[in-house]
């Protein structure tokens, strides 16, 4: 009979550790979401020598000639998330499970950080990342919990986004772990990057947990990325909830809640602007609290939506605001209309926004699904003059708009008509279809306001 070598125990043992370390790594690894890029383009997902995608899943109806030379756009379809390339024609499917919401484009157009649903009643759930062309996806490890939609943003000038959580406010790159820039015990902070990318303005309620509403103050800060150097600019015995900075990084806006109330926030509050340089902030309109209604031309203008109670059939006009004066501008709104969802052009030298039927007051909701359907249809895409001279209405746009922005060119204008989203020119009025329809929206919204950020994104 044969003897077994003396070596042949320890090369026994040594394979058993080595498929030992190599369970322990694979167990161990960072959670991957299977991506593959399946749409090259519309010509090549047509083609009979291009792979099928799986015939459970519906390719999306895009229109890339209508998108060509506009950038990039993210959009989500059947809850999974794609990218369409304005350039070359492209769509690459991102995510192939789960339900993705909120995508968002770093600075330099090569990554997109979503979340991934795991909670549909909050729609929370984990951060993920992954680059425009499919590769190295992955979801975030190291956060403390869930991501609440809103509460994270990209670096304008890095791959790293800022996350808002539970116990601060953290610092995510796109490889290597987060770090907590800012821990706090108060909660949520609201937070802002500086236009240079260098610092981030944030603001805490602390003594949050004490019942006396007196007892609580706001503190509005900027921390130093570099470094983690915090500087106090505003302390305040009322609620206050920072919307950003201005454009040449001198000054801050935020709304100001003096009585802390849900309900009077919902109503709308005061808009603030604090200059850096300067010991007092000044107020400069009222309206409702959704950061979509700011935009910012340029030169430095703000574009906003003025107007109080929560309803936004009544009471809404566009207001043009020089936050280092306080220099207030209501622009007159086209006859019996309330004007919505503003936005400058590129060059600071228009404006487009959504006129409706002016309700009134007295409408506060709508017992027949027509009546809603009748206000939604009269939202008409308008442009105008920087100031609101010569507003003229784009008829040929269709009715039902929301969310109008523009392209990359500034000669486009893209908006949503019937869960479709569209583009137009603005000199001879020739709509095309790019994508859709994309999931249905409730267009009741939140007595009125519905946005459809959280399902696409476009990078110019």
């Amino acid at each position: 009979m044969m003897k077994k070598s003396p070596l042949t125990r320890p090369i026994i043992l040594g394979v058993a550790a080595a498929c030992l370390i190599a369970a322990v790594i694979w167990l161990n690894r960072p959670l991957q979401l299977p991506f593959f890029n399946q749409f090259n383009s519309i010509a090549q997902a047509q083609s009979k020598d291009k792979p099928k995608a799986p015939s459970n899943m519906e390719a999306p109806d895009v229109n890339p000639a209508a998108f060509k030379d506009q950038g990039l756009l993210a959009f989500i379809w059947k809850d999974l998330l794609y990218a369409l390339d304005g350039s070359t024609g492209e769509v690459k499917q991102l995510t192939e499970a789960g339900k993705a919401y909120q995508p968002a484009w770093s600075h330099d157009g090569e990554w997109l950080a979503f979340i991934r649903i795991s909670d549909a009643s909050s729609m929370t759930g984990p951060l993920w990342l992954v680059r425009r062309d499919g590769t190295q996806a992955h979801q975030v490890q190291g956060l403390p919990e869930s991501v609440m939609p809103e509460r994270f943003s990209w670096s304008p000038g890095d791959n790293v986004l800022a996350v808002s959580a539970e116990d601060g406010l953290w610092l995510v790159p796109t490889e290597g772990e987060p770090r907590r820039l800012v821990p706090v015990s108060s909660g949520y902070p609201s937070f802002s990057w500086s236009p240079d990318g260098k610092s981030i303005a944030y603001n805490i309620t602390l003594s949050l947990e004490d019942p006396d509403l007196d007892n609580r103050k706001d503190v509005l800060y900027i921390v130093t990325v570099a470094d983690g150097k915090t500087n106090k600019y505003l302390e305040t015995n009322a609620g206050i909830q920072l919307v950003g900075w201005q454009p040449d990084g001198k000054g801050l806006l935020y709304w100001f809640n003096p009585s802390r109330g849900a309900s009077v926030a919902a109503d709308g509050l005061e808009l603030w602007s604090l200059q850096l340089d300067e010991k007092e902030p000044r107020a400069l309109t009222s309206g409702l609290t959704y950061r979509q209604w700011q935009s910012f031309s340029p030169q430095g203008q703000l574009l906003t939506v003025a107007g109080g109670d929560r309803i936004v059939w009544s009471n809404k006009n566009l207001a043009l605001v020089d936050p280092k004066t306080g220099k207030v501008q209501n622009i007159p709104n086209p006859k019996g209309c309330v004007a919505l969802d503003p936005q400058f052009s590129p060059d600071g030298k228009k404006i487009a926004f959504v006129a409706a039927k002016d309700l009134g007051s007295g409408v506060w909701g709508y017992e027949k699904t027509e009546d809603l359907a009748k206000w939604v249809d009269s939202r008409t895409l308008y442009i105008a003059n920087a100031d609101g001279s010569d507003a003229r209405a784009l008829e040929t746009a269709g009715k039902g708009v929301f969310q109008p922005f523009w392209s990359k060119d500034g000669k486009h204008l893209l908006y949503m008509k019937d869960n479709v989203l569209w583009s137009i020119e603005v000199e001879n009025g020739k709509p095309e279809k790019i994508l859709g329809p994309i999931d249905d929206q409730d267009l009741f919204g939140f007595y009125g306001f519905v946005s459809y950020y959280s399902l696409v994104k476009a990078f110019k």
